[in-house]
């Protein structure tokens, strides 16, 4: 079947909005890092679906079709929607990492900010809870029940008393509250019951190289990894998360020392751990125990070097569920195709054997572009924009090539200057090339 070809649209540069943003404020560049982060986000992500009816300021802002953006710099983030700001948080120390993420049984998306040495979670309307954590935390990845959170490996090494709560820091919950009353003190609430649970729970939890965070009145919980039908504490410090789905249970990690990809399954442990091992753990199994993640390993890529730059989700030509791996070193973009079975109202994922495939890609972003309104289950119907080495643009639907883009024929080097706002007397080249994908919200920025 032949390819079509289309023509690209050059819209002109982008510049993330909080730069803009950062100059009207008037702040002096000699106070702030030159160092800058930020990434686009569909409102959706943000929006609380079940207050559809409580229509306010943040409602209205989340109502916005267009992209919003999260822009950080030292310890200041700028929530903008378009051209204007939406909100800005200033928080006590630099920011580490950002992700939206649903805790508990909440549907309100929760904007999650980790720091050197606390957890900082704002609700769409800027009320505000601090988590001090218990140790060190390298980074912190949405689940579509809760928060990810991976150790340092200097963390493996327990100290006198891990994670108790007759520590002050440690057992201090700031409830939520507007940002109004961040200048006043927190409310202590002590039980002696939860701090005896605090210390027996303490050494797993300093232990195990992935925590969880499920609730922002609970603490931080180890993790188990399912080996040959049993369940262990997660020790796998080399095991590096790389990227994870706050849709569908799943996990990607790198280990750099076996040079593999890993993809997991995270599954929620009853309360009844009798096939646990816990010689470790130290938990009475007769009183009430707080949810934990199992991870059970579905699918391991040998004879990778370097991690994967990217890994996103798609959609192959037959609606199948894809995990997609972008080795930017191999220039190739590596699609894992996923098998669903519905138990008991839950989607149960594994792996189909020999069903993965690749294509030659130097970079690739997920669009929705020719089944905009259908989902696969919780997954929208996504297809794959990929660049490929001969610095082509393709349209996929799973492996499928449905068409290819290029740039305008009449782009010339003056008019792209122009275009660009650069000067006349700037260096480039008469071959103009795409170098790269970014910013995909619906549509893919390059």
């Amino acid at each position: 079947m032949s390819v079509g070809v289309r023509c690209l649209t050059v819209l002109g540069e982008f510049k993330p909005f909080g730069l803009i943003a950062e100059a009207l404020d008037g702040k002096p560049s000699d106070v702030v890092t030159d160092k800058y982060d930020y990434f686009l986000f569909d409102p959706e992500v943000a929006r609380d679906r079940d207050e559809e009816d409580n229509y306010d300021e943040a409602a209205s802002a989340l109502c916005n079709q267009g992209d919003h953006e999260l822009f950080i710099r030292g310890n200041r983030i700028i929530w903008s929607t378009g051209s204007r700001v939406f909100k800005r948080f200033t928080l006590r120390s630099p920011v580490v990492m950002v992700c939206w993420s649903c805790l508990g049984h909440t549907s309100e998306a929760l904007l999650c900010i980790l720091q050197i040495d606390c957890l900082t979670i704002y609700n769409t309307s800027g009320e505000v809870v601090y988590l001090p954590l218990p140790c060190t935390i390298s980074s912190i990845w949405p689940l579509p029940f809760g928060l990810l959170l991976q150790q340092e490996v200097e963390a493996n090494i327990p100290s006198s008393v891990p994670f108790s709560s007759l520590s002050p820091l440690l057992s201090t919950r700031e409830s939520w509250r507007p940002r109004r009353e961040l200048g006043h003190g927190p409310q202590h609430c002590f039980s002696p019951f939860s701090a005896l649970n605090h210390i027996q729970t303490g050494e797993a939890t300093s232990i195990s190289s992935h925590l969880t965070f499920m609730d922002t009145l609970d603490e931080q919980q180890p993790t188990f990894i399912e080996e040959r039908g049993k369940l262990n504490i997660m020790k796998e410090y080399d095991e590096k998360t790389i990227w994870t789905s706050d849709l569908v249970p799943l996990m990607a990690s790198y280990n750099k020392g076996k040079m593999q990809h890993s993809l997991w399954v995270a599954e929620i442990i009853s309360s009844n751990l009798d096939e646990v091992d816990t010689s470790l753990l130290n938990v009475d199994t007769a009183g009430v125990v707080p949810k934990n993640l199992s991870f059970r390993r579905i699918w391991q890529g040998k004879c990778a070097h370097t991690a994967a730059c990217k890994v996103f989700m798609a959609t192959d030509d037959d609606a199948a569920p894809l995990v997609c791996f972008l080795y930017q070193e191999q220039r190739k973009l590596l699609s894992v195709r996923l098998q669903s079975v519905e138990i008991n109202n839950e989607i149960s994922f594994d792996v189909k054997p020999d069903m993965s495939w690749s294509i030659p890609a130097i970079s690739a972003s997920p669009v929705i572009v020719t089944q905009p309104r259908v989902k696969v289950g919780p997954l929208p119907y996504s297809d794959i924009l990929v660049l490929a080495p001969e610095n082509v643009l393709h349209l996929y639907s799973g492996k499928q090539c449905l068409c290819k883009y290029m740039l305008p024929s009449c782009l010339s080097k003056g008019q792209l200057l122009r275009d660009l706002e650069f000067p006349e007397t700037a260096s480039l080249s008469h071959d103009i090339k795409i170098t790269g994908l970014a910013d995909a919200v619906g549509g893919v920025s390059m």
